[in-house]
């Protein structure tokens, strides 16, 4: 979750920069740094929500976080993305870029939608593998110790003195 902090971080301090340039009458095409850095932070933050619902149970349950806490912290960032996100949208259309807003919302639609997929899969893939790795060592074990026992029960039936 640091990673969620820290994108946040970044996208506040972007936010504050175009804002306090739109305050001095800078043209929002002036600030695409600060722009871009708000909107790859936003993602960050999405990428990180994706990755906790794809994440395997067992991991989860072996982070040391409480459901609860990853839950609410996840949910309060988006919110206040969600906001800044809202507030940016209002600059855009007060400074008579509703339309070039409106076309940056369809192009991001339609590269969000393929790169979300791309995440989801991936995640998906990482979890799969290790609860297929966890049920595979846990199956190691139970041969290990099937193992052992008929190891123990056959020298039982050989030396009949010998008591489990």
């Amino acid at each position: 979750m640091i990673e969620v902090a820290a994108a946040l971080s970044v996208a506040n301090a972007a936010f504050n920069a175009i804002k306090a340039g739109v305050d001095r009458g800078k043209e929002l095409h002036e600030m695409a740094g600060a722009l871009s850095k708000f909107f790859d932070a936003n993602e960050t933050i999405n990428e990180a929500r994706i990755k906790n619902q794809e994440t395997s149970a067992t991991v989860k349950f072996l982070a040391g976080k409480s459901v609860e806490e990853e839950a609410m912290e996840l949910a309060l960032r988006k919110r206040e993305m969600d906001m800044k996100y809202k507030a940016l949208r209002e600059l855009f259309i007060y400074s008579g870029n509703g339309e070039t807003f409106k076309d940056f919302e369809r192009q991001r639609r339609i590269i969000r939608q393929r790169r979300y997929e791309a995440a989801r899969t991936v995640a998906k893939r990482r979890s799969d593998m290790i609860d297929f790795v966890i049920i595979l060592v846990g199956i190691g074990i139970a041969t290990g110790v099937l193992v052992l026992m008929a190891t123990f029960v056959n020298a039982a039936s050989a030396d009949q003195h010998f008591y489990l």
